[in-house]
């Protein structure tokens, strides 16, 4: 099936101006900074300014390491990877890390389960490529352990402390955020059977006493959040249940808030879909209330999908949507990463690799299923390594170089001397 793009974009297209412009203001204030450097060198001195990292993180899943079909395509997937992003979501996922009652799947040479590769194994390739591991998640109502079942609630909530427990102590320090509770406010009746009644606000309490220095990032799905919105507007279920942990104190660090756009193709044209997804107004509107919390912000779990066939009309489709929302994202003040959900076509949740079942049908992927690059690929690939990075070659005047420039760690070559600048809001002076 090919989409018509006019039709798809009907309530996109009277608000792209807006939302253009919304971003290239709020990216030039909200991600850039007024910098100088202080140099010790003669008069005319080539300087050549080149940032290197983002501050930003933009991430992605690492839940294929170790796990394709083919060997060829490991050293592909990595490279694809870590062109683009900074960060990367490690699977903790409660049935698949402990698929037996204190059978941990931490180590390297733990048994092979299909998208979720051990956690050391994640956190080495983050160590290797320079990625921020995010981990995800401690408490979800589903992927519940089978075993859990014959307990009471009352040594389910034991359980549960002790998973907490042996997470932070072995990787507290090396994970510096997890979602801590994941789609309570869209499927708590499934959690209060799975797991007990309240589960949500006592890990909420387990978060913050066994990870105190970590991010600790309360996750909800586009139930709660863009389908009530389109709605219910600040009446959406995720800001009601948002108000009221805020307003009892519980420590949430970061509001995650999840972008899939599971769908079919056909009801990309229905009103009802784009109230959801592909509404302007609702989208500035809906960052702008929980924008409005004051908390740092993650697009937490993103799918925009290109649909089976390989379609050219579709995927640029799929690229344009990437452009306008990623843009949009990276502009709001608040918020601090974006992350796509699956890396390639064809291996995604409930579904054979390969296929078109499950989350297959979507093809929310950046790479095809070959590994060859989507449009969408080479859209993030231009934002995050060309127009979002600051690159100057200048010359020494005056002793000192002022430039405005994105957040993050920069290389800074002063004749034959190399040095490295991490320029922040509270690091605007450097003296190299």
């Amino acid at each position: 099936m090919t989409l018509d793009r006019e039709r798809v974009l009907a309530q996109i297209l009277p608000y792209k101006e807006e939302m253009e412009r919304r971003s290239a203001e709020g990216i030039e204030k909200h991600r850039k900074g007024d910098f100088t450097l202080y140099i010790d060198a003669p008069e005319g001195t080539p300087i050549t300014v080149r940032q290197k990292t983002h501050k930003f993180l933009f991430g992605t899943t690492a839940f294929m390491l170790g796990s394709f079909e083919e060997e060829w395509k490991e050293p592909v997937y990595k490279e694809k990877f870590t062109k683009i992003f900074n960060q990367a979501v490690v699977p903790l996922y409660w049935s698949d890390l402990e698929p037996e009652e204190g059978h941990l799947r931490f180590s390297k040479e733990s048994e092979y389960i299909y998208r979720r590769p051990p956690v050391d194994l994640c956190l080495a390739f983050c160590e290797e490529y320079g990625l921020s591991p995010k981990g995800h998640c401690l408490v979800w109502n589903h992927f519940v352990p089978s075993w859990l079942a014959k307990y009471s609630p009352d040594e389910r909530r034991a359980i549960l402390e002790r998973r907490c427990h042996t997470l932070a102590e072995r990787y507290g320090d090396k994970i510096p955020a997890f979602d801590i509770v994941n789609e309570s406010a869209s499927n708590y009746n499934h959690g209060r059977r799975s797991l007990f009644e309240g589960y949500d606000e006592y890990a909420l309490m387990l978060g913050g006493k066994y990870f105190p220095h970590n991010i600790k990032i309360l996750n909800e799905t586009n139930e709660a959040i863009w389908r009530d919105f389109a709605t219910e507007g600040k009446y959406c279920a995720f800001n009601m249940q948002l108000r009221e942990f805020v307003a009892k104190g519980y420590p949430i660090d970061q509001i995650g808030l999840q972008f899939h756009m599971f769908c079919r193709a056909e009801e990309l044209t229905s009103k009802k879909t784009q109230d959801i997804f592909l509404n302007g107004r609702n989208m500035m509107d809906a960052l702008d209330l929980f924008n409005s919390y004051g908390l740092p912000m993650v697009v937490s779990e993103i799918t925009i999908p290109s649909f089976p066939g390989c379609v050219a009309e579709n995927e640029a489709l799929q690229a344009e949507l990437v452009e306008l929302y990623y843009k949009l994202w990276f502009s709001i003040p608040n918020m601090d990463s974006i992350v796509w959900w699956n890396l390639v076509d064809g291996y995604a949740a409930y579904a054979p690799l390969g296929s078109e079942d499950g989350e297959n049908y979507y093809c929310g992927g950046l790479l095809h299923f070959d590994m060859t690059e989507k449009p969408a690929y080479r859209v993030l690939d231009r934002l995050i390594n060309h127009e979002w990075k600051t690159n100057l070659e200048v010359k020494v005047q005056g002793g000192s170089l002022a430039f405005r420039g994105f957040y993050g760690e920069y290389e800074v070559v002063v004749g034959d001397q190399v040095y490295t600048a991490v320029l922040d809001t509270d690091k605007k002076e450097i003296k190299l």
